[in-house]
């Protein structure tokens, strides 16, 4: 078992944070506040207040560790799973599932933003609902309906928003191309699929990934849901790809 558990650190609050969350687990009664301050888009420093059994305090402990130090981006990719493995296992046996702290986290990170944020309507920010954590490797030469297989996984304070989801047979994942470029979304025109013999053409025109807000739209065929996980065929998406949203597929989408 780790250290957590018999010396926690970074427990209390900061004075004048740049983000403070909150959440409270119904099921295990703890509440957790987590503090944060950021510098140069890292969390520079936390500090979480526990109100629950000593179990929570070592969670708080644990995550204040893997936070500290992480951009924004990463410290929302910080899961309770993480934290728990971070601890070696729930330190109290008779307290199989605490609250392990990264809802708080997370809300303290979009706490931050929302007062960083210009408040215009035509800026604003999104939150990630989960990531794609596996693509399945195809080799080169496979026949073009080759089942390409992803797995995503949906945060699991998103869960909830799957029930029934195993009804449809085909979804429309929306998600983050976090490996284009910076400069990539300054790309107005372009080739279609970058052959220079084809005239250019508007991206609102094309599929590029290189466009202002480089957002990727998929239909795929949900082949199986396990809890808060779905296994998918057809997504283009590279691991560690935000997941900004998932909509099951209906025939009123279909071309009339």
């Amino acid at each position: 078992m780790s250290d957590h558990w018999n010396c926690p650190t970074n427990i209390g609050e900061i004075e004048n944070p740049d983000g403070l969350g909150v959440f409270s687990d119904p099921g295990c009664q703890d509440v957790f506040w987590v503090y944060i301050k950021v510098q140069a888009g890292r969390i520079a420093d936390i500090r979480c207040k526990v109100l629950g059994c000593h179990s929570a305090v070592a969670c708080g402990s644990a995550l204040a560790e893997l936070t500290k130090g992480k951009t924004v981006d990463e410290a929302l990719r910080i899961t309770n799973e993480d934290v728990l493995r971070a601890l070696g296992g729930t330190p109290d046996p008779a307290d199989p599932r605490p609250n392990l702290g990264a809802d708080a986290l997370h809300r303290a990170v979009f706490d931050y933003l929302a007062r960083t944020v210009p408040s215009a309507g035509w800026t604003f920010w999104s939150q990630a609902v989960g990531e794609v954590t596996r693509v399945a490797e195809v080799s080169e030469g496979v026949p073009p309906a080759f089942p390409r297989l992803s797995e995503i996984t949906v945060f699991p304070r998103f869960a909830p928003a799957l029930a029934k989801i195993e009804e449809a047979t085909h979804l429309w994942i929306l998600w983050w191309m976090h490996g284009l470029p910076a400069e990539a979304r300054d790309t107005l025109e372009a080739h279609p699929r970058g052959d220079e013999n084809l005239p250019v053409k508007g991206v609102f025109a094309l599929r590029s990934p290189a466009r202002p807000n480089p957002i990727g739209l998929r239909l795929v065929r949900l082949v199986e849901r396990q809890e808060h996980r779905l296994l998918v065929d057809g997504l283009d998406a590279r691991p560690g790809s935000p997941i900004l949203d998932i909509k099951p597929w209906t025939e009123g989408d279909a071309p009339r």
